[in-house]
Formats: C-alpha cells, structure tokens, sequence
C-alpha cells in the first residue's frame, strides 16, 4: 500500500498514542563528494512523501479499535487529521537543535529545515504544527549536551480546544522506501538521515516514518433532528463551539504544554510527565460562547437529517470535569424559506453524569456524546415552537 499523503496512525487513545509515518523523501540534490542534503530556496526542500499514523482514539465507554492497516506496530492507523503541518526539531549531541516543519505546499511535501547532514538526528515534534504556536526543546538537563537519552519539549501558545488531534512524536526511524521500515518503535528517537540522489524533485534517499501520542482528549459530537420534527423544518448547522471547566472554573483560552521524554527500549512509552499551565484570557470573554471547532464549508450551513452525523473536536484535558457545548444553526420551512438565523443552543456536559467511575477528562480518549434536535414543545407544534428548536442530550 502506498502511502496517501498525510496519515496518521492512533490506537486507542491513552493506550501507546499515535504513530505517524512519515516517508521523508528527496531532501535535494548532493553530489558524489557532497554529503549535505542541500535546501531549496524559499520553497524549501522538496519531501514528496509524507504520511503520518497514530493510535486509534480509546473510547470512555472502554471499547476500542483494532488495527487493520499494514504491518505497522499494532493497533494503528492514518491519521485522521488528513495533511497538516508536522513540528520537528533536528537533534544532535551538544549542537543546537535545528527546528522547523514538514509542509504541504504546491502539490509536494517540503522540511523548512536547512543543511540536514548525512548523519544522525534524534528527532521530536508534534502535529499539527500551527503558526502561533511557539515550539522549544532542550536535553533532559536542560542543555543541548546530551539528547540521544530524551528530550524536554515545550509547546507555547496552544489552543485550548482545536479541530485537529494534538500529538507529541515518541519515536523516529529511517525508512528504506515509502512502505519498509525496520525496528520502528515508540522510545527510540534516532534518525539515520542519508545522502539522496538525483536533484530537485527527482531526489530520492531519505523516508522518516515517526511515532507519535495523543496530548488532548476528544469529544465526538454526533447530532440529528427529531424524526417528526424534520417532517416540518430544515436544520443547517453553522458552527459548534467549546468551552471546558474545571469544577467551577472556566478554562482560558490558550496552553503552555511541557513534555519530558525519555529515550528507552520500547517496553513503555517514552513519556515521563505531561504539564499543562493555562494562558490568556478566559473562553467566553469575547463575542463566542466558546472556541470554535468545526464550521460548515458553506455559509448556509450543513443540512442535519434524522440520521447522526459525526461533528469531532479536540482539548486540553487535564483537571476538566464539564464540557459546554454551543451549536449554531439555522431554521428552514419545508418550502426553503429561512425562519430563522444563527439560533444559538447550549448544553453542559457534567463527565460525572455521563460516565461512571470517571470525574475528569483524559488525554487519548474520546467522548461521543449523541444529540438530537427538537422543537421546545413537540406536543403543541405552535410556530413559535417549531421556529425555536432546543438539542437535547440523548440518554
């Protein structure tokens, strides 16, 4: 199988986490007696293959996803963020680390990392990397001396719910082609880069496949619209927001992400500690109710039936106890004829009343929560009923 652009890899989540393989090809022209991987200009240097695995996601109710891609580690699979930018950072003993990304651009995947060498990285990143987000690395000691035995990686600037799976890479390995990979496993972050051949987009030589682990929870959103009540009006969903709590307290807007890790043998994850310190201002200060996750392609919305349709965002998970959904939609006749315009409804999610044994959220594991579209009073149908509809929660 040949990989598809950017994939992914998740088992369940908060089991092993993600996986990406990334083909990392044609890091351009060398000579014979020139061993550096030389860039192109500003278009950076030309990856024609890039494709990312992760785990599957846990479920909270406890069931899970088996693997049925390739022979990769079991019980991954693509990821299902499609092709999104991929922090990295270049690591070697006592040199500073050379940070940057891996790219889409122009139908071809690219590194914005200069003057990669024929030599041996330790590699450590995260996906999907956003431009406001801030990315820094040291050794385990806080210097550059020693990063074959792990790595401190800082994330700053994180959005505190997002519409993509946030992942951390556990693990790196060179490739022999897009599909062949030896020894890839979670703890071992060495990249053997070597000299390619050929120049521009004809290169070929180098394929990183990376192994990465889910750093936020999910919450699946699955909605449809009363059977009876379709029959009547047309639901087109604009936009769903989050907001997330800790008991009282709602979470701001933006994270701080610490992450240590640890080189090992592969017998348990790389991850030693995960922090998460809360920045900015508080969600729902400004003109949303929450952060926004998912947005209809058009502007009229997405036409909601009575069969569910999956809505998926992603956030920071640690100490959340409530999550505060807010959907905004707009209300047809069955003639076509817009009744109303951008109806807001919100509903609080308390975890303790929706799962046993569980008060608060945890990062690779994914809440679905099922909803249905109502009109306030279904007995009485009056047209102010039917015109202002509620999502309620199923049991």
């Amino acid at each position: 199988m040949r990989p598809m652009g950017l994939m992914g890899l998740i088992r369940p989540m908060g089991l092993m986490g993600l996986i990406g393989l990334m083909g990392l090809m044609s890091l351009v022209g060398c000579s014979s007696d020139d061993d550096e991987l030389k860039p192109l200009a500003s278009q950076g240097t030309i990856i024609p293959e890039v494709a990312s695995y992760v785990t599957w996601f846990e479920e909270a109710n406890g069931s899970s996803r088996s693997n049925r891609a390739w022979a990769v580690p079991s019980g991954y699979a693509a990821y299902e963020g499609g092709i999104k930018p991929i922090g990295i950072a270049f690591t070697q003993n006592t040199k500073e680390p050379m940070m940057g990304n891996f790219f889409f651009s122009s139908g071809k995947w690219r590194t914005s990392v200069e003057d990669i060498k024929a030599e041996t990285y330790y590699l450590y990143g995260y996906i999907p990397h956003l431009p406001a987000i801030r990315y820094s690395i040291t050794d385990l000691d806080g210097t550059n001396a020693n990063y074959s035995t792990g790595a401190i990686m800082t994330l700053e600037n994180v959005p505190t719910v997002m519409a993509n799976d946030l992942c951390v890479a556990i693990g790196a390995k060179q490739g022999e082609d897009e599909e062949t990979v030896e020894g890839l496993r979670r703890g071992d972050f060495a990249y053997a880069a070597k000299a390619t051949s050929g120049g521009g987009e004809d290169a070929k030589g180098n394929y990183v496949f990376l192994l990465f682990d889910h750093l936020y929870a999910a919450l699946r959103v699955k909605m449809k619209v009363y059977a009876d009540y379709a029959e009547l009006r047309t639901i087109k969903l604009k936009s769903l927001q989050l907001s997330t709590q800790a008991d009282e307290t709602t979470s701001k807007l933006h994270n701080t992400i610490t992450i240590e890790l640890e080189a090992n043998d592969g017998s348990a994850s790389p991850i030693q500690s995960i922090t998460y310190e809360q920045t900015g201002a508080t969600i729902g200060t400004g003109d949303d109710e929450g952060i926004e996750f998912w947005k209809s392609e058009t502007t009229a919305g997405q036409e909601l039936t009575t069969t569910f349709q999956d809505f998926t965002g992603h956030f920071m998970p640690s100490g959340i106890t409530t999550l505060v959904l807010t959907s905004v939609y707009d209300v047809y006749d069955t003639k076509g004829n817009k009744i109303r315009e951008n109806c807001s409804a919100t509903n609080t999610m308390v975890l303790s009343e929706l799962l046993t044994d569980q008060t608060t959220t945890q990062r690779g594991k994914r809440y679905t929560v099922n909803m249905t579209i109502r009109p306030t009073y279904l007995h009485m149908l009056s047209e102010p009923d039917l015109n202002d509809p509620t999502v309620e929660i199923d049991n």
